[in-house]
């Protein structure tokens, strides 16, 4: 792998970066928005970018969920089913994208993530939202869809679960939190796997970053156990707008 950069750089930025994602989005979701540019930007190819992200993901929601699950959110019912559909979803997505050339990639990326990051400056959150019964059947669709999103290509996945859950569900931002971050994990598990057996994963730079997924996820589930996302939401809307220009420019 060339990078851009001297390789002791990559990685001190990746490992910055990986951790300000990880704690953004185990409060929050959209820490892919963070991580997917910044590995392409310092010259990695974009199925290397894919795999490489979802081996250290995983490290992030593993800490997230555990977090949430000792402090009593994890409390959705059809928590096992639904993380059966999400890795599912996943290994769909994933198997498709991987059958997908680095050209094509390389267009089709900017064009999710300027998409993700209108979605987070329009989108004003879903406080007050009552649960829809009449949505509720297509639930189980929308996980898969989400999950199928996730292996495709990822960025933002974590925020569409939670909007989900409380839109269609009525579950509360915290419970919704929780949930979403065991979903995220079986999403981030099934595409890395797919990954591996290609032989895509950067495994040095993915076990680096993972110290960062870590410590970042930690210190943002315990920080959204506290406070909740009334902090980081608009952080999240400042941060997709600032990626949006820099794919934009070039």
């Amino acid at each position: 792998m060339e990078y851009i950069y001297e390789e002791t750089t990559v990685y001190a930025i990746l490992f910055v970066v990986a951790f300000f994602a990880s704690l953004i989005d185990s409060i929050a979701g959209g820490g892919g928005l963070l991580t997917t540019p910044s590995m392409l930007l310092v010259g990695m190819s974009p199925l290397n970018v894919l795999a490489t992200n979802k081996f250290q993901s995983c490290f992030g929601t593993v800490t997230s969920t555990y977090n949430y699950y000792k402090n009593g959110y994890l409390v959705e019912k059809k928590k096992f089913l639904y993380t059966g559909l999400s890795f599912l979803g996943s290994g769909v997505g994933t198997l498709l994208v991987s059958r997908i050339s680095n050209d094509t990639l390389e267009s089709v990326i900017p064009i999710l993530l300027i998409s993700a990051a209108i979605f987070f400056i329009t989108n004003k959150g879903p406080t007050g939202v009552k649960k829809n019964e009449k949505l509720i059947i297509l639930f189980n669709l929308v996980v898969f869809a989400i999950g199928f999103y996730d292996g495709f290509f990822g960025p933002g996945t974590g925020s569409f679960f939670v909007l989900a859950f409380i839109i269609i569900k009525g579950a509360n931002i915290m419970e919704s939190t929780a949930i979403t971050k065991l979903l995220n994990l079986s999403s981030n598990f099934a595409a890395f796997i797919i990954f591996a057996f290609q032989g895509y994963v950067i495994w040095y730079l993915g076990l680096i970053m993972a110290v960062a997924q870590i410590a970042g996820a930690y210190t943002g589930s315990r920080f959204a156990i506290k406070n909740g996302e009334k902090v980081v939401r608009p952080v999240l809307v400042i941060v997709s707008i600032l990626l949006s220009i820099r794919i934009l420019l070039g």
